[in-house]
């Protein structure tokens, strides 16, 4: 089947989210449905609870500009600064950021630095809590883990586009257990192959010494990005929107990817890969599966439209005629991925009649660094993997892009999330996450002086140790107001 000729939607549809409010609390906490999910709960309890979630998030966000405008109206007012800071904790509960506020009386209200200011205290808010709620937690991590190995595979590894919209790929779109599942996301899903080949090496020595012998292979897979609403703009922007361009690209990522273990390490069977599309404006997915040989056909396709309303078996079944090219293991993950998509598709059904409102870019800010494992969330963020601006300008260039778009059209700034992580079980490493984040904020002011100068970009940094389950430790801000104090 072809994707490239996929017919496509012809409606409109808006391109922003409604502006409303949500309960006042942290992001994601006290909600229904966020209950640590059971093995048997059904796909109908757990759309409830992915949907709850979602909205918790977003609007958390999405409080902050119909707060803002709300003062922004009032800033002339004798007693601002004590309305303006009962409204900032009544309606965002954030701790308001006073000497902002205070300012206002001699000079216009600083929107720009308002807005930045909550948004990224509104992700501290959120990224703090997570570490408690763990509201996306999977019933199944074991299971699926077993399931992989039954397949054929030991480990899963997902590198999809940066862009938002795709941001929720491994815990909604595919139903898949985050906890398990590798995911590091570059600009048009151009992943760095040596990155790759480190990590199937350092995965393949722990493999080596838990269970020797076993022959099983590391899965690569790449997700690209296409739109069946208005596709011509709202594709991949690192593609230029051409979808045929994205999927060749990640096929050779892949075939590159495949080719550097075989090369390097004498193991041409080591590595297998598996090519997702996903439509950013339905969440349906197309999968070019491989042959016996490891080759990617993108004019070859299953859609998980074509599998609505089948049972388990008719699935397998159709899987089975449209790729039989592929190995029985590939068939059988690929299965379920499917009937796992079409969970997802009742769940856009259910919420957003079958189509996102908001088909084109509509993330909150940016992060780029190594972490943000939390972020599952559709439009909520574009991500950035890096350890250099060196090494990730490309993606960095394409989130001002589209954030060029989204804030600086009218009149904000672009807030952006510095962050690294580490164990702290290792000795230095906290050291190390600290002088990289430094180093990347003075390569973002050394790269775009324009952007800083203008007040455009707004930034917070971030470190965390990941053997524990504290808050991220705040490293610094271009904001005077972002402080230590006023994020706890």
């Amino acid at each position: 089947m072809n994707v490239m000729s996929m017919q496509r939607h012809t409606r409109k549809m808006p391109h922003s989210l409604p502006e409303g409010r949500a309960p006042l609390r942290r992001p994601g906490a006290g909600l229904p449905y966020l209950d640590a999910v059971s093995a048997t709960d059904s796909m109908e309890h757990e759309n409830q609870r992915l949907s709850a979630y979602e909205h918790q998030v977003k609007h958390a966000f999405d409080r902050i500009i119909p707060c803002v405008r709300k003062l922004a109206a009032i800033q002339y007012e004798e007693d601002f600064v004590p309305l303006a800071s009962e409204r900032i904790i009544d309606e965002l509960d954030l701790t308001p950021p006073t000497d902002v506020l205070q300012k206002a009386w001699t000079r216009q209200l600083d929107v720009k630095q308002l807005v930045s200011h909550l948004t990224l205290a509104t992700y501290y808010r959120f990224v703090s809590g997570v570490q408690h709620v763990n509201p996306l937690a999977h019933p199944q991590c074991a299971d699926f883990v077993s399931f992989l190995a039954d397949c054929g595979y030991h480990r899963m590894d997902i590198t999809p586009c940066a862009d938002g919209r795709l941001a929720h790929v491994i815990r909604y779109v595919l139903r898949l257990p985050a906890e398990v599942v590798r995911r590091k996301a570059y600009a048009g899903a151009a992943f760095a192959v040596d990155d790759n080949v480190a990590k199937w090496a350092e995965v393949e020595l722990k493999r080596q010494q838990s269970a020797p012998g076993t022959n099983t292979k590391y899965l690569k897979v790449v997700a690209y990005h296409f739109s069946s609403i208005d596709g011509e703009r709202e594709g991949c922007a690192a593609h230029g929107s051409d979808d045929r361009k994205a999927a060749e690209f990640g096929r050779d990522a892949l075939l590159g990817f495949k080719n550097a273990v075989a090369q390097g390490f004498s193991r041409p069977d080591a590595v297998e890969g598996l090519l997702i599309g996903i439509d950013t404006a339905t969440d349906s997915i197309v999968l070019h599966t491989p042959d016996l040989e490891g080759s990617i056909d993108i004019d070859s396709s299953l859609q998980s439209t074509d599998c609505v309303g089948m049972s388990s078996d008719k699935i397998r079944a159709y899987v089975g005629s449209y790729a039989s090219h592929s190995s029985e293991g590939m068939q059988r993950l690929v299965s379920q991925l499917i009937e796992n998509n079409l969970a997802q598709l009742a769940y856009v059904k259910t919420n957003h009649d079958g189509c996102y409102p908001d088909v084109g870019h509509a993330e909150r800010f940016i992060g780029i660094g190594v972490g943000f494992d939390e972020i599952q969330l559709r439009n909520l963020m574009y991500f950035g993997y890096l350890t250099t601006i060196e090494e990730g300008a490309p993606d960095v260039d394409v989130g001002l892009k589209i954030f060029k778009g989204l804030n600086q059209s009218r009149g904000l700034s672009t807030p952006i999330v510095i962050r690294f992580d580490y164990y702290g079980s290792v000795a230095g490493a906290r050291e190390r996450a600290v002088a990289r984040a430094g180093r990347v904020a003075d390569a973002l002011k050394s790269r775009y002086p324009d952007h800083f100068a203008a007040g455009d970009i707004h930034y917070l940094q971030l470190s965390r140790d990941l053997d524990t389950r504290a808050a991220p430790e705040f490293l610094g801000s271009n904001l005077p107001s972002l402080t230590e104090d006023n994020l706890s």
